[in-house]
C-alpha cells in the first residue's frame, strides 16, 4: 500500500537566531540536533528554506576559535538548515545580539531559541501550522517543561515592581505568603492545555515570530542588555498583532535561574528591571498592554450578504424593552414588517413598531396565534431576567416559569404556525460566570450555567434544539454578553453616574478583561441571523469582538462623556477583602473577574463582523446620558 502525503509545495521561510556566550558545547548541539529533527518531520508537509544564524557575545578570541572550528566539525549534521555564525566583538546583550539577524531576516517566519532550549520533534510543524491559520498572529509562544517532564508557568502578565521582587529576591517565606499574587502573574488560573490569548509577557527561551510584524516593531529594544527584553517585546507586539500561547508546540527547557547566582547577575536584573518599569509603570498593578480594538480573537471571514425581504413578517417579543426598542427600530429600517409583541397598549409608544400585539402578562399558556399570523420569523427577547438580589422564594422556579415554559409555549405555536426560523436570545451565562485572563469562552465548549438565570436559559436552548429536530423550524441562540447602548440601565448607567459626578474609584489596579456588546452589534447580528442561511440551527457567541478591562472602560467612558475619571489606588487583593467585609463579594468579584468570549465561530460561519467600534458605541451612549440628565 502506498502512502500518499500531501506537501504544500509553497515554500516557507524560517530565519532563526541563537545568541551564545562561552558556550555548553553538548548543550548547543542538543539544541541543533532538535531543531533538525523538528526541520524533518516538518518538511514532509512543507517546502522549508531554513537559515539558522548563531550570534556569538563571548568576545572572547580562544572562544571565537573554538566556535568556528566547532561549528564547521558539526555543520554536516543539520542538513536542514543552512548555518551562519557572526562573531561580535563585545557582549551586545541578548536582543542587540538577536536584532542582529532580526534587522537583515527575509523570512516568512522567524525564530529566537535560547542554546539551551529542545524543541519537541513536531513543534516546526505545529508551529507552523498555527500562524499559517491565524494570520494575525504576529507570536507564538509554546508550552515549555523541564528534563523531568515538570511543566514550567511561562505564561505570564505584565510585571510590577511587586513581582519582579518576588520571583527573583524575596525570600521563600514571602514568597510563600504572597503565593497568589505569583500564581496570577504566571496565569496558573489559566488552563495549560488550552490555547492562551493574549500573552502579554511571552517566555524568552522560544519565541515564533512572524518575521514582518517582528521588524515593524525594530525586533528587541536595545536598552535591555539581559532580562525583560521577552517582557518588553510582548508589550510592543500586542499593539499591532496577536500574542498566543499554543500548547502543542512543545518545548524542554534546560532552565536555571541564575538571579541569585552572582552580585553582576542581581545587578543585570535590577537594572533591567528599573529600566522597564520605567518604561511601562506599574507598582504593584500594571494597565493591559493589548491595544488593537479588534484583534483578541479570531481575524474575520468574508461571508456572503444576504439581503432581507421586505415581505417577511417578524415578531419581536419584549418589544418595549431595552434591547426590543433597538432591534424593532433597526429592523423596520431594514423593511421587515415588525410586529412587536407588548403586554399592554401603553408600551407602544417605546417599541418603534407600526404594529403591536397586546399580549397581557405573558406566559406558558399564552395564546399567541392572532400574533403568529403570516410571521415568518420570531425574534424572542422577553424574558425574566437577571437580578443581583432575587427575593423570590424560589428563584429557579420563577426564572423557569418564564424562561422556559413560556418561551417553549411560544416555540411551538411558532413552529405549528408555520415559522421558518425561531431566534433566540440567550445569555452568555449558558457557559458560566467568569474566564480565566486570556481563555474566552467558545459557542462549543460545554455549558456550565451557576446560577438559576443561567440554568433557566440553557435549559430553553436544549429544549429548543430538540424542537427544531421534531418539527423542522430553524432555532438559531445566540448567548451576549452585557450589552451597553443609548438607554442602557442597572450597573452601566450607574458607571456613568460616578463618572459624571466624579466620584474617585477604586478600581485603577483591575487588571482584568472584559467582553462587551454595544447594542447597534447585537441587533446587527440579530439581523443577519434572521436571513443568513448558515445561522440555522447554530450557537452563536456575540461581543463587540475586541476586550477591555474595567479601568480602560472607565478612562473611554469618561472621554466619551467628557470627564476626567479619578482613581484610588487600591490593590485588588484589598478591594476583595473590603467587599468580604461588608457583605459585597459577589459585586466586587464582578467586577474584578474576566469574562471573555471568542467570537471567531460568529464571524467565521456567518461572515459578520461588528460594525460599530467600542468608542463609538460608547460616544453614542454618553450623548444619550447627557440628553437624558438634562
Amino acid at each position: 500500500m502506498v502512502n500518499l502525503m500531501l506537501i504544500d509545495t509553497n515554500p516557507v521561510a524560517i530565519s532563526a537566531s541563537l545568541v551564545l556566550y562561552k558556550p555548553d558545547f553538548v548543550a548547543v548541539e542538543r539544541t541543533l540536533q532538535a531543531l533538525e529533527c523538528a526541520a524533518q518531520t516538518a518538511s514532509e508537509f512543507y517546502k522549508l528554506q531554513l537559515q539558522l544564524t548563531l550570534v556569538d557575545n563571548s568576545s572572547d578570541q580562544n572562544f571565537d576559535n573554538s566556535v568556528s572550528d566547532w561549528l564547521e566539525n558539526f555543520r554536516a549534521r543539520v542538513p536542514s538548515w543552512s548555518l551562519q555564525l557572526i562573531l561580535s566583538k563585545e557582549n551586545l546583550g541578548y536582543g542587540r545580539g538577536n536584532n542582529l539577524v532580526i534587522a537583515n531576516a527575509r523570512s516568512t517566519y522567524h525564530v529566537v531559541i535560547n542554546p539551551d532550549l529542545f524543541v519537541e520533534e513536531n513543534a516546526l510543524l505545529e508551529a507552523i501550522r498555527y500562524m499559517a491559520q491565524n494570520p494575525d498572529v504576529g507570536l507564538l509562544t509554546p508550552a515549555v517543561f523541564g528534563e523531568q517532564g515538570e511543566r514550567h508557568y511561562m505564561c505570564k502578565r505584565n510585571p510590577t515592581l511587586l513581582t519582579m521582587y518576588l520571583r527573583s529576591f524575596s525570600p521563600l517565606w514571602l514568597q510563600s505568603v504572597l503565593k497568589s499574587i505569583v500564581d496570577s502573574f504566571e496565569m496558573r488560573d489559566c488552563d495549560y492545555e488550552k490555547s492562551i490569548h493574549p500573552i502579554e509577557y511571552p517566555t524568552g527561551c522560544f519565541m515564533f515570530f512572524r518575521t514582518g510584524p517582528l521588524q515593524a516593531i525594530g525586533g528587541f529594544d536595545p536598552d535591555f542588555f539581559l532580562h525583560y527584553e521577552d517582557a518588553d517585546i510582548g508589550r510592543r507586539m500586542l499593539q499591532i498583532a496577536r500574542v498566543v500561547y499554543v500548547p502543542q508546540v512543545r518545548v524542554v527547557h534546560q532552565w536555571a535561574r541564575d538571579t541569585h547566582r552572582s552580585l553582576k547577575a542581581k545587578l543585570i536584573t535590577v537594572r533591567s528591571g528599573l529600566l522597564y518599569w520605567r518604561k511601562w509603570g506599574g507598582i504593584f498593578a500594571s494597565r493591559s498592554s493589548v491595544g488593537l480594538p479588534d484583534v483578541t480573537h479570531a481575524t474575520a471571514a468574508c461571508g456572503t450578504q444576504f439581503a432581507a425581504n421586505p415581505n417577511r413578517r417578524i415578531l419581536v417579543t419584549g418589544a418595549a424593552g431595552f434591547i426590543g426598542q433597538a432591534v424593532c427600530s433597526d429592523l423596520s429600517a431594514r423593511g421587515y414588517q415588525v410586529i412587536g409583541a407588548l403586554r399592554q397598549q401603553l408600551d407602544a409608544c417605546a417599541s418603534n413598531v407600526a404594529q403591536y400585539a397586546e399580549m397581557g402578562d405573558m406566559h406558558e399558556a399564552t395564546n399567541w396565534s392572532d400574533a403568529l399570523v403570516g410571521v415568518d420569523s420570531v425574534v424572542h427577547l422577553a424574558a425574566r431576567v437577571h437580578l443581583m438580589n432575587d427575593s423570590a422564594q424560589d428563584p429557579l422556579a420563577e426564572y423557569r416559569r418564564v424562561n422556559v415554559d413560556m418561551t417553549m409555549n411560544l416555540a411551538r405555536q411558532s413552529a405549528t404556525a408555520g415559522a421558518r426560523r425561531f431566534v433566540f436570545i440567550s445569555s452568555v451565562k449558558v457557559n458560566g460566570e467568569y474566564t480565566p485572563f486570556g481563555q474566552p469562552f467558545t459557542a462549543d465548549d460545554t455549558p456550565h450555567p451557576t446560577d438559576p438565570y443561567g440554568v433557566s436559559k440553557f435549559e430553553a436552548e436544549q429544549m429548543l434544539s430538540q424542537l427544531a429536530l421534531e418539527t423542522g423550524m430553524e432555532v438559531v441562540i445566540i448567548r451576549p454578553v452585557l450589552v451597553y447602548g443609548p438607554g442602557v440601565k442597572a450597573n452601566f448607567l450607574n458607571m456613568m453616574h460616578w463618572l459624571q459626578k466624579g466620584i474617585p474609584l477604586p478600581l485603577e489596579a483591575l487588571e482584568n478583561q472584559r467582553s462587551l456588546l454595544a447594542i447597534d452589534n447585537l441587533v446587527d447580528l440579530i439581523a443577519t441571523c434572521l436571513h443568513h442561511p448558515a445561522a440555522a440551527n447554530q450557537i452563536f457567541l456575540a461581543s463587540d469582538g475586541s476586550d477591555i478591562s474595567i479601568p480602560d472602560l472607565l478612562r473611554r467612558t469618561g472621554i466619551a462623556l467628557g470627564k476626567s475619571v479619578r482613581f484610588i489606588p487600591v490593590p485588588v487583593m484589598a478591594l476583595r477583602g473590603g467587599a468580604r467585609l461588608v457583605g459585597k463579594t459577589a459585586v466586587v468579584q464582578r467586577l474584578c473577574d474576566s469574562l471573555q468570549v471568542d467570537i471567531s465561530k460568529t464571524r467565521r460561519v456567518l461572515g459578520w463582523t461588528p460594525p460599530v467600534k467600542v468608542d463609538d458605541a460608547l460616544l453614542k451612549t454618553a450623548q444619550h446620558f447627557r440628553r437624558a440628565s438634562n
